[in-house]
């Protein structure tokens, strides 16, 4: 029978106690319930009194190295193919750089020093690889120039330290959406935009319009079956000075997020259309031409790839509206947006391709309940003349609607 009542272990004394009682239990060849609680509790209240006494730490990162290299009986020149050079080398063991992921991978593949060693147990789901992505390729200079809020969120950090470990700093941002960013072609050439497209720029601006569309719930689920509303009460909106921003509150309404991002340098983009998750579909809009008829044509494209082509959420069509893509995807939405905003046939009917006098084309604008831009964006694009109609297209009159 035991005679010692477990209590909290706060000095030596007790703690030897302690250590005698749990012996005596265990020695024991049967216990009753009341012994196997105190047996329980002791065994809790030594081990929580031994991690406040005896802390156990993982060893600095750069000793765990120093001390694989005394082992091994290696020099600072045999950790080049794990840190890169001679002079990373010298930095990194110095403590005047801090160790990357990459290296962290290499000297724990290639040396066999263990993870705990080299990263803080949070960073240990970091080490496994996504698709081969070289991060030092993100264009980090000009995501933070652009927009430091959207595409650094939270992280308080110069270029110059977001450039010492970029995986590490900006990889727990991508990993939400990795299949809708890595495994699809991104990183190969896609026909629908240039072949002078950074894809690290273009990932790193998709990313961010994945996480903007986050934050925007919307009250109802997309239904497809709605198109014709959804398209004529757009039509509608677009005869309003501030249609575009009308436009994009009333998506958002019926389940559609429609969010408007700057591109980034080189990527030549002007929308995209994916789903975020199922039957959660989200148009990124770039506006790089900021005018009225660019705007609800590229909107209307976009939808095109909605409602035509179910998008699924791991492969977003990207679209640069300046090449001409002879694909059947490509040519279909561009028909489905034509022909949802005015049908050539129409202008032609109106004769506007022969005569296109601002009082004609505003007087089939009303009778048709769209914006003038947008027949002659129209008009403009037909004859291949970007010369004329400049009043009526609506130059600098979207991005401004959308600067908050």
């Amino acid at each position: 029978m035991l005679n010692y009542e477990p209590k909290l272990i706060k000095s030596e004394k007790d703690y030897k106690e302690a250590l005698d009682s749990l012996d005596k239990l265990m020695e024991q060849d049967e216990l009753n319930e009341s012994e196997r609680n105190a047996l329980e509790l002791l065994a809790h209240l030594i081990e929580e009194y031994e991690d406040k006494q005896f802390p156990t730490s993982l060893p600095d990162p750069i000793e765990a190295i120093k001390f694989r290299m005394e082992q091994a009986g290696l020099k600072q020149k045999d950790l080049i193919p794990f840190l890169g050079d001679k002079s990373q080398a010298s930095l990194v063991l110095n403590k005047k750089k801090p160790l990357t992921l990459s290296m962290v991978r290499a000297l724990h593949d290639g040396l066999d020093i263990p993870l705990e060693s080299l990263v803080a147990n949070e960073q240990k789901k970091l080490v496994p690889e996504i698709a081969n992505i070289d991060w030092n390729k993100f264009p980090i200079a000009a995501m933070y120039k652009q927009n430091r809020d959207i595409y650094f969120p939270n992280i308080q950090k110069t270029v110059r330290d977001l450039k010492n470990n970029v995986e590490a700093n900006i990889r727990y941002l991508f990993e939400p959406y990795s299949d809708i960013l890595f495994s699809h072609s991104l990183l190969r050439q896609n026909p629908c935009l240039s072949t002078k497209c950074d894809n690290y720029a273009l990932i790193a601006w998709l990313d961010a319009v994945c996480r903007l569309a986050d934050q925007n719930e919307s009250p109802v689920r997309f239904n497809i079956k709605r198109q014709a509303l959804i398209l004529n009460q757009l039509r509608v909106l677009s005869t309003f000075d501030e249609g575009p921003k009308l436009a994009k509150e009333f998506l958002e309404k019926i389940g559609i997020k429609l969010i408007i991002l700057k591109h980034l340098p080189k990527t030549y983009l002007d929308g995209v259309a994916f789903n975020l998750r199922e039957n959660e579909p989200v148009i990124g809009l770039t506006l790089r031409y900021d005018r009225i008829d660019n705007f609800w044509f590229t909107l209307f494209h976009e939808l095109g790839h909605i409602f035509l082509h179910h998008v699924e959420n791991n492969n977003p069509i990207f679209d640069n509206l300046e090449l001409h893509v002879d694909t059947e995807t490509e040519n279909a939405a561009n028909d489905f947006a034509a022909n949802n905003l005015i049908a050539d046939e129409e202008l032609i009917e109106a004769g506007l391709f022969d005569d296109y006098n601002y009082d004609k084309i505003v007087e089939v604008a009303v009778k048709k309940q769209i914006h003038p831009a947008i027949i002659a964006g129209r008009i403009r694009k037909r004859l291949n003349n970007y010369y004329i109609l400049k009043r009526l297209v609506g130059f600098g009159e979207v991005r401004k609607q959308f600067d908050s």
